[in-house]
């Protein structure tokens, strides 16, 4: 079964550009683009109606609410508070990264400092050891 990914973002030409890079390293990849969408779908997670992610990609900056309370949320719940989770974003806002770190993201990423493809041998190499 492939690795599945779940990109949350809301810049369209970003999610085409990870969406083709992960397909073609053979993962699998569902991108939502707001908090609310998001939060659905973690609903359906821990109702067992969608598989878990191996790894989520979170912005901090979406249209509606910020990645923190998604992450908050990711936390609160038995069924995903141990999924593995990489704050990936261009805000760097340093209280954002230590509530970041709190909440237990594994990374927090610069957009600007990794291309997919870096981002692609970030995301296996640390599947592999999971």
């Amino acid at each position: 079964m492939k690795k599945k990914i779940w990109l949350i973002e809301d810049d369209r030409p970003l999610i085409d550009m990870y969406e083709d890079v992960f397909k073609l390293a053979n993962l699998e990849v569902e991108t939502t683009t707001t908090g609310y969408e998001s939060l659905e779908k973690l609903k359906k997670i821990r109702e067992g109606k969608e598989r878990k992610p191996d790894l989520v990609l979170l912005d901090l900056l979406l249209p509606d609410i910020n990645g923190i309370e998604i992450l908050e949320e990711i936390r609160k719940h038995e069924e995903t508070k141990t999924l593995l989770v990489f704050i990936l974003s261009n805000y760097t806002a340093p209280e954002m990264k230590e509530m970041g770190i709190e909440l237990e993201a594994e990374k927090f990423l610069l957009k600007t400092d990794y291309t997919p493809s870096q981002l692609v041998k970030l995301i296996k190499e640390r599947l592999k050891e999971k």
